[in-house]
């Protein structure tokens, strides 16, 4: 099935829901898609300084915000300084992990459970192209913000030149992982038909912990002899390697802002 609007394909299954859930539960942060995710908190948490600061750029300085996706918590041990932060997730172990530290993270998902809303702040970062409906999530977050309320998001951009450059070989490119695909142009338009107009679209770089890195290497190159030399490595420096953030921006993520339109009176 390839959705027009957001250029996504999925397989056509009776039980590619249930596919879906199952790769976010277990070992997802643990040794799946990202390794060891807690290892990489100094890491992530300068990159959510720095959404942080966009978001204030924006207008967003304070307020109820919810995260959805929210992993180990990391974004929300930053926002909680200056919100009254809240996240969901679907990975209960990484919600034990989120309230160790501290935050108030939640288990379930966003559209089966119920949230203290309303909310000034909605955040889903790289979130919305694991998602099999984005649209129903988008309009849930519609509903429980206030008029004017903004979400923010970041996500792969399929119209960038890397990935028009790189097509079917592009990084961002891992299904079942990655079920949509954005461009500027269709989350503009997903958003809008869900009632928010888009403030900023911007590229965005991040800060990637130098072992992860090696790892998603090892899942997700187009190269097999890539893989299998990153797979190599993998195993041989696992645990050994500090905690090194570099940083990478090939502008093919973008970083998305846009606010609820006030209710029909």
């Amino acid at each position: 099935m390839t959705c027009p609007l957001c250029h996504s394909t999925a397989i056509e299954t009776p039980d590619l829901p249930a596919r879906v859930a199952a790769l976010y539960a277990g070992d997802y942060f643990t040794g799946g898609e990202f390794g060891d995710y807690a290892a990489q908190r100094p890491t992530f948490a300068r990159n959510f300084r720095a959404y942080l600061a966009l978001m204030a750029r924006a207008g967003a300085t304070r307020g109820r915000l919810l995260e959805v996706g929210c992993a180990h918590g990391f974004f929300l041990e930053q926002a909680q300084q200056t919100f009254e932060a809240i996240g969901l997730d679907v990975n209960a172990e990484a919600i034990d992990a989120a309230r160790a530290i501290g935050v108030d993270a939640r288990f379930g998902g966003f559209l089966e459970t119920d949230v203290p809303a309303p909310f000034d702040v909605v955040c889903l970062w790289d979130t919305i192209e694991h998602l099999l409906d984005p649209r129903a999530y988008l309009e849930r977050a519609r509903d429980v913000l206030v008029d004017g309320g903004w979400v923010f998001l970041t996500t792969g951009d399929i119209g960038s030149l890397v990935a028009r450059m790189r097509g079917a070989k592009w990084r961002m490119i891992h299904p079942p992982s990655h079920l949509n695909y954005f461009s500027r142009a269709t989350i503009a338009r997903l958003l809008d038909q869900c009632g928010f107009d888009v403030v900023d679209t911007r590229s965005v770089g991040t800060r990637r912990d130098l072992a992860n890195s090696v790892h998603l290497l090892s899942l997700f190159s187009k190269s097999p002899s890539v893989r299998r030399l990153a797979g190599a490595l993998d195993r041989a420096l696992a645990g050994r390697l500090p905690p090194i953030g570099i940083y990478l921006n090939l502008h093919d993520v973008m970083f998305v802002a846009a606010r609820r339109r006030p209710r029909a009176q």
